[in-house]
């Protein structure tokens, strides 16, 4: 890849990125731990995308593949993290289920570090970057 192209790729704004990814992480736990209503039926599908959108936020943002593989151990490990912290709650009750959509949900997520979205986010870093 020649250093225009590189360039080209790199996020000008990416603390900004990275800290809505973060405020995104902090709300998910944040929610997975206190008290909730009961929506009854199954909230799968509600942890599948929640997990996949924060999966693809963070794949959308790293520079490098290699990357995909700490998002995808790390935020499965949150996953179980807070899956085991609900367990240690009176309101709340672990779910090997919720792990396995969670899971899931990270591993489709990270599709979209090869999706034209990459492009998109850094036309819309650089659209931003220069009003700011």
């Amino acid at each position: 890849m020649n250093n225009n192209l590189q360039i080209a790729l790199d996020l000008r704004l990416s603390k900004f990125w990275f800290l809505l990814a973060y405020i995104f992480l902090l709300v998910l736990g944040i929610l997975s731990l206190i008290p909730g209503p009961d929506i009854g039926g199954s909230d799968k599908l509600a942890h599948f995308l929640s997990y996949a959108v924060l999966s693809a936020w963070f794949s959308l943002l790293v520079k490098q593949r290699k990357s995909l593989w700490l998002i995808l151990f790390g935020l499965i490990s949150y996953g179980l993290l807070l899956e085991l912290l609900q367990g240690f709650t009176s309101y709340r009750s672990e779910d090997m289920a919720d792990a396995v959509a969670n899971s899931f949900g990270v591993i489709t997520g990270l599709a979209f570090y090869f999706s034209p979205l990459r492009r998109i986010l850094r036309v819309v870093d650089n659209w931003l970057f220069t009003r700011l």
